[in-house]
């Protein structure tokens, strides 16, 4: 069965005069998170912008799925499941993306971490997330327990092409 939403992000024009005005760096993070676009019921367009050799902690997707599509540079994906038996987080893959590829997961498909793997050039990502959610799991070190992660409060580090003033992630045990 074709995902019809995979398919309509492969077809994208997603050349930088499309996207650039909503490319916010912040060279102090590992990347930035900026709204496009949402309803705040079904759905939340974001591009994240990776600076070089930075990836996200693992994390799980509250939602129906997560399309990505590469916009400039490459990007890795690492993807885990939960191990049981040794309360682990498991590597099952580990792929790298670029050339406006896209990319899909849900929680189903296992965690995951997705990071900018070059060292000289900075990485943007188009996200689709539905629907959209305020909190995730995140595991933060390579030696955290499947079953304790960490709970993060997500906000935006610009909305609509304009900056925002919050923090990008206020991270609490749960």
């Amino acid at each position: 069965a074709d995902d019809p939403v995979q398919s309509l992000f492969a077809r994208l024009d997603l050349s930088p005069e499309v996207w650039k005005k909503y490319a916010m760096f912040d060279p102090s993070r590992k990347y930035t998170r900026n709204l496009i676009s949402t309803d705040d019921e079904t759905y939340t367009l974001l591009l994240l912008c990776w600076n070089e050799g930075k990836f996200s902690p693992i994390h799980d997707h509250p939602c129906d799925g997560c399309w990505l599509r590469v916009c400039q540079g490459e990007i890795q994906e690492t993807r885990y499941e939960v191990n049981e038996k040794s309360d682990s987080l498991d590597m099952i893959s580990d792929e790298s993306f670029s050339d406006s590829h896209p990319a899909f997961i849900q929680d189903s498909m296992g965690y995951h971490k997705v990071g900018n793997p070059s060292a000289t050039v900075p990485a943007v990502t188009l996200h689709l997330y539905c629907p959209p959610f305020q909190k995730c799991k995140m595991w933060l070190g390579s030696d955290t327990k499947a079953s304790e992660p960490s709970s993060a409060h997500i906000s935006n580090f610009s909305e609509y092409g304009v900056k925002s003033s919050d923090q990008m992630f206020a991270v609490n045990m749960i």
